[in-house]
């Protein structure tokens, strides 16, 4: 049995042949020879010195863009051949496999170049994208009882609409649990005012852990209260001073929910307690649907590279964090990453993992998505832009504008999209748990 397999035998290069050659295969790497005789030598020979002269290199004698071949030779001896010879066949290596349009998983890498006037070969490492064994029935996810979290955003919202439509009435006692304090607050850092007797307004609640709050419990109109609050920034303690200037003090006055007061709000279609009821119910079904497709996609693609089988080659994870690290030193930030993690040996274990659990993930997501011929269309993009729109501070349209303006931001986008719609697809096969959070707490 041959050590190798020719993979073309005459492949027409300006009238020459190049021969190619699988030399070995691991897994998903690949090893070719592409091989050059004396023939394609004199080809790239000529190539190379048309891109010497267009880069004007200079020897002393001779024009620059003007000199001749046999002067470079001379001149630069090996390196003509191992330098510049070798990149124009590397180049038309590259071109060759652009038009193969095979599935990488990475760039390919060129991992040896040898030229001579006789002849030369370049190596190339092919890391194809392996095949994924998954099983989606393996994927455990949990949900929230549905009943239970829409009784509880009813409750929720009916309280708050209660709250909303409290009667405020001024007292002159101090202020107490439900009250609502009005004060003047002062911010300051050092002898700068970050916040000049901004009006503001807390309900006093137990519940509530905020330092404001809690000083202001037991004072009354025209009280002046007066703390600090220090955080920690690294090594610096940072020392903000607040004085509250208690302008009023309110009890609040909460109306009875009744149908009279429900008709009061002058809400289009409801009348009744009931009515009222039910539109936060579906109000809230529609939030509980949406969260709970988000939730699936987190825990779905959190769950994906343990229910994944990859083959996948040793070189190939070697190259991929080679690739990482290299990427961290240009961006100086490797030997904070070294701190963090301890030592060197510890960052490449953990970028190890991490590269192996993002492929995996990346291929099963895209396998789904072939198989199910998922797409990403304008009104997809419309559609997660009026999600957003809020988050980002900006009107649907503009997110909208940001989205396909923004290639990096464009691509995030889509990718989340495909992922949603994967894990969906993945949920109707995954085993789910119904959640009792109500049952937890009272554990």
């Amino acid at each position: 049995m041959p050590l190798f397999k020719v993979i073309k035998a005459s492949n027409k290069l300006g009238g020459a042949k190049m021969e190619v050659k699988e030399i070995s295969k691991d897994k998903n790497m690949i090893v070719r020879e592409y091989l050059f005789d004396k023939n394609d030598i004199a080809r790239l020979e000529d190539k190379a010195v048309a891109e010497l002269n267009r880069k004007k290199y200079h020897i002393e004698g001779f024009r620059p863009g003007r000199v001749p071949k046999e002067v470079y030779k001379l001149r630069l001896k090996e390196a003509f051949y191992e330098i510049y010879v070798a990149d124009e066949a590397i180049k038309e290596v590259e071109n060759e496999l652009d038009k193969e349009e095979l599935q990488l998983l990475l760039p390919p890498v060129i991992a040896d170049a040898k030229f001579s006037a006789e002849g030369g070969k370049v190596v190339v490492e092919l890391h194809t994208e392996p095949e994924v064994k998954f099983e989606p029935t393996k994927l455990k996810l949990r949900k929230a009882k549905e009943e239970e979290v829409l009784d509880g955003y009813v409750d929720m919202r009916v309280k708050y609409v209660i709250e909303e439509n409290a009667i405020l009435e001024p007292k002159d006692g101090q202020a107490e649990e439900g009250d609502l304090v009005k004060v003047k607050e002062t911010v300051m850092l050092g002898e700068k005012k970050l916040r000049n007797a901004e009006e503001r307004e807390y309900v006093l609640l137990k519940d509530d852990e905020r330092e404001v709050v809690k000083q202001l419990f037991g004072k009354k109109k025209g009280d002046v209260v007066e703390f600090e609050r220090t955080f920690e920034k690294g090594d610096d303690k940072i020392v903000y001073k607040y004085i509250l200037e208690v302008e009023e003090v309110y009890k609040r006055i909460l109306p009875e929910f009744t149908d009279e007061f429900v008709k009061s709000l002058a809400i289009e279609n409801v009348e009744t307690t009931e009515q009222l009821k039910e539109k936060f119910r579906t109000e809230g079904k529609e939030i509980y649907d949406r969260e709970l497709a988000e939730s699936y996609r987190a825990q779905i693609m959190d769950q994906i590279p343990e229910v994944t089988e990859i083959e996948i080659s040793e070189k190939t994870i070697e190259r991929a964090v080679e690739n990482i690290i290299e990427n961290l030193k240009k961006d100086g930030k490797y030997e904070s990453y070294v701190q963090n993690y301890g030592s060197e040996e510890k960052l490449i274990e953990e970028l190890r993992n991490y590269y192996l659990n993002m492929i995996k993930k990346d291929l099963v997501v895209k396998k789904i998505a072939e198989e199910n011929n998922i797409k990403v269309d304008a009104e997809d993009i419309k559609a997660y832009a009026e999600r957003v729109s809020v988050e980002w501070g900006v009107s649907p349209d503009r997110a909208e504008a940001i989205i396909k303006s923004r290639q990096d931001i464009r691509n995030e986008v889509v990718m989340e999209i495909v992922e949603s719609k994967v894990a969906k697809i993945l949920a109707e096969k995954a085993q789910i748990e119904e959640v009792s959070f109500k049952e937890q707490e009272n554990k």
